[in-house]
C-alpha cells in the first residue's frame, strides 16, 4: 500500500488493528465482533480496510462512557475547559498532514484542500468555541423585592453526533466544538464511507488531555449503528447532518422521546447573476461553488440563475470554462476536482444527468465518467433548464449545474424561493438597494451577496424549510447545546398567599 502519496498514513492507522477499524470508547480502541463491510477509497477504488459495526452493546458502552466523562468535564472550571479545548486544537494542528491525507484517501477530497483549508477550519472552530465556556452567562430577572430570580445554562448531557462523508474532519469538529464548549459528552457516528479521520480525532482528544470517554466514536451504517444511537435512552441531544428524508426520521424518533435535535439537511442553492454584476467574478464564483469538492457540498450553487440580457454570453463562457476543468487524482497537489465519494454516489449523479436530458434540458458539457479506476465524473452543465425539472429541484450532490434564465428581480426571487430547501442563496449585483432587498426576500438561512461560501465559526449556520432546524456556529450554538434553569431565592420572610 506504499505506492501512492499519503497512503502510509492510512496504512499506519489500519495496520494497528489488523486492517479493521474499531470503535473508540472510553478513551481506547474497542474491537467489535460485527463487521460492517469494506472501506473503499474513491481515489482508485481500492479497499483500504474493513469497518466494524456497533451493536447494542458497543453503543451502550459508548453512551455510558460519555455520561461518566461529561460529569467530570462539567465539574471543571470554565477556564480548565477552555484550556482543554485549546490543547485539543493544538494537537489536531500538529497532526495536519495525517488528518488531511486520511480524508483525501477516505473521501476523495483533494489534498490541496484537506491539509490546508480543512485543518485550518477545524482548528479555528475549536479555538473560537474554547472561549464559550467563560461566555455562558445567565441573567438576573427583575421581580418583586421579596425574591431574586437567576437563570443559568447547563449542558444537556450526551450528544449523539451523526455526520456525513463530504467533509469528514470538518463535519466532526462542527459537532464536537459546540458540544464540548457547553459541557456535554459526545458519541460521534461518522459516515461509513469515510470513517478514518473521526477515529483519529477521538484518539487525539485523549492525547490532548480531554477526559477519557468525553469523545467516543462508533462505526457502522446509519440504519444499524446510527439508529441504535438515536434511540438510546442515555442520549440527551441529537445533532445530525445528512439528507432530508433521514433527518425527518431522526426528528420523529427524537420527538417520541422529547429529545432536542439540530438538523443540517439538504440544499439547492440558487446563485443569481444580474446583468449589472461583475460578470468575471460571478463566473469564477459560479464554477467554484458548484464544482468544489465535486459538488458534494450542502450549499453548492447548483441552480445558476442568469438574467436574460447577459445569459447567452455568460452561458457560453461558463460552458467553455467548465469543459476545461481538469478532474484528476486528489492526492496530487495540482488537482482541484477529484472523485465522488463512492460508486453509489457516482451512479446517482449519472442518473440525474440522464433524467435532465430526458426532461428536455440541453447537456452542454460533461456528464461522462472518466475511464480510470475510482469514481470520477466530468463537470456537467445543463442549459435551457426549467424550474420544474428534477435537476433544478432535487439535491444531486455531484458536479452537475443547472442554468436557468430570468427577466427581472421579481422573477429571480420567485424561482429561487420555489424550492423545498432554504439553506443558502447567493446573488451578484452592483445595486446596493437590490442587495438589501434580496437579503430580505430570499428564503434561506444564509444569503451571500457578491461572494459565496463565506463561513466563520462565530457566524450562525443553518437553514430554513427542508434544510433543517437550528444553528451550529456562533454564540447561537450555546442555545442548541444547553438548557436553561430558573432559580428563585427568597430574601424576605415567607408570607403565605392563603391568608
Amino acid at each position: 500500500m506504499n505506492d501512492a502519496p499519503g497512503l502510509d498514513h492510512v496504512q499506519a492507522l489500519l495496520d494497528r488493528f489488523g486492517g479493521t477499524l474499531p470503535h473508540f470508547i472510553a478513551g481506547r480502541p474497542q474491537a467489535s465482533g460485527e463487521e460492517f463491510g469494506p472501506i473503499v477509497s474513491p481515489v482508485d477504488g481500492r479497499e483500504l480496510g474493513r469497518l466494524s459495526e456497533a451493536g447494542n452493546a458497543a453503543v451502550d458502552e459508548a453512551v455510558t462512557a460519555a455520561i461518566a466523562a461529561q460529569s467530570q468535564w462539567w465539574a471543571k472550571a470554565p477556564s480548565e475547559r477552555r484550556e482543554g479545548i485549546r490543547a485539543f486544537a493544538d494537537t489536531l494542528l500538529a497532526h495536519r498532514d495525517e488528518l488531511g491525507w486520511l480524508d483525501t484517501w477516505d473521501a476523495g477530497r483533494p489534498v490541496r484542500d484537506t491539509v490546508t483549508r480543512d485543518v485550518d477550519r477545524i482548528v479555528d472552530t475549536l479555538r473560537y468555541f474554547s472561549g464559550l465556556p467563560e461566555a455562558m452567562r445567565g441573567a438576573v430577572v427583575p421581580t418583586d423585592r421579596s425574591r431574586i430570580n437567576l437563570t443559568l445554562r447547563e449542558p444537556l448531557g450526551v450528544v449523539a453526533a451523526i455526520v456525513p462523508w463530504n467533509y469528514p474532519m470538518v463535519n466532526a469538529i462542527t459537532k464536537l466544538a459546540p458540544a464540548l464548549a457547553t459541557g456535554n459528552g459526545v458519541v460521534l457516528k461518522p459516515a461509513e464511507q469515510a470513517p478514518l479521520s473521526a477515529f483519529r480525532i477521538a484518539e487525539l482528544a485523549v492525547q490532548a488531555g480531554l477526559p477519557e470517554g468525553l469523545v467516543n466514536v462508533i462505526n457502522g451504517g446509519g440504519p444499524g449503528a446510527g439508529w441504535r444511537l438515536v434511540n438510546h435512552p442515555g442520549v440527551s441531544k441529537i445533532a445530525f447532518t445528512g439528507s432530508t428524508p433521514v433527518g425527518r426520521r431522526i426528528a420523529a424518533a427524537a420527538g417520541e422521546r422529547l429529545v432536542p435535535v439540530t438538523l443540517e439537511l439538504g440544499g439547492k442553492t440558487p446563485n443569481i447573476v444580474f446583468d449589472d454584476a461583475d460578470l468575471d467574478r460571478a463566473l469564477d464564483a459560479s464554477l467554484f461553488t458548484v464544482f468544489m469538492n465535486q459538488g458534494q457540498t450542502c450549499t453548492a450553487g447548483t441552480r445558476l440563475l442568469v438574467q436574460g440580457s447577459v445569459a447567452a454570453e455568460f452561458e457560453d463562457r461558463l460552458v467553455e470554462r467548465a469543459a476545461a476543468l481538469v478532474v484528476g487524482d486528489p492526492t496530487l497537489p495540482e488537482t482541484v476536482i477529484g472523485p465522488l465519494v463512492s460508486e453509489a454516489q457516482l451512479d446517482r449523479a449519472r442518473r440525474y444527468v440522464e433524467r435532465g436530458s430526458d426532461e428536455g434540458a440541453h447537456l452542454a458539457t460533461g456528464g461522462t465518467r472518466l475511464d480510470r479506476p475510482g469514481f470520477y465524473l466530468n463537470p456537467t452543465v445543463f442549459v435551457g433548464v426549467e424550474p420544474t425539472m428534477a435537476i433544478a429541484r432535487e439535491e444531486i450532490f455531484g458536479p452537475v449545474l443547472s442554468v436557468l434564465r430570468f427577466d427581472d428581480e421579481d422573477e429571480a426571487v420567485a424561482i429561487a424561493n420555489a424550492s423545498a430547501f432554504g439553506l443558502a442563496a447567493a446573488a451578484w449585483t452592483r445595486d446596493v438597494q437590490r442587495s438589501f432587498r434580496l437579503v430580505h426576500s430570499l428564503q434561506s438561512g444564509l444569503v451571500w451577496v457578491n461572494t459565496v461560501h463565506a463561513l466563520a465559526p462565530n457566524s450562525p449556520y443553518g437553514g430554513y424549510k427542508d434544510s433543517g432546524i437550528g444553528k451550529e456556529m456562533g454564540v447561537e450554538a450555546i442555545e442548541e447545546f444547553t438548557r436553561v434553569k430558573s432559580a428563585w431565592f427568597g430574601v424576605a420572610p415567607w408570607e403565605t398567599p392563603w391568608t
